[in-house]
């Protein structure tokens, strides 16, 4: 479910990616759902800083069902 997930972002490609809540609060880098490195960690996965980001990761999508 996408409320447990916090937004994440890949600061250099910009792409939003899905991080577990459980481990959004510690310290950085964060490994996304689809495995990907995350440098910040953001909002929420289902906000405007995740989904409603330009470029959320289709994989990280596919993983939590949104």
């Amino acid at each position: 479910m996408s409320t447990d997930h916090a937004a994440g972002r890949d600061q250099e490609t910009g792409r939003a990616h899905a991080v577990l809540r459980s481990t959004a609060d510690l310290p950085a880098p964060w490994a996304a759902v689809c495995g990907a490195s995350v440098d910040v960690v953001q909002g929420r996965w289902d906000g405007p800083r995740g989904l409603g980001s330009a470029d959320p990761c289709p994989d990280c999508r596919r993983i939590t069902g949104t």
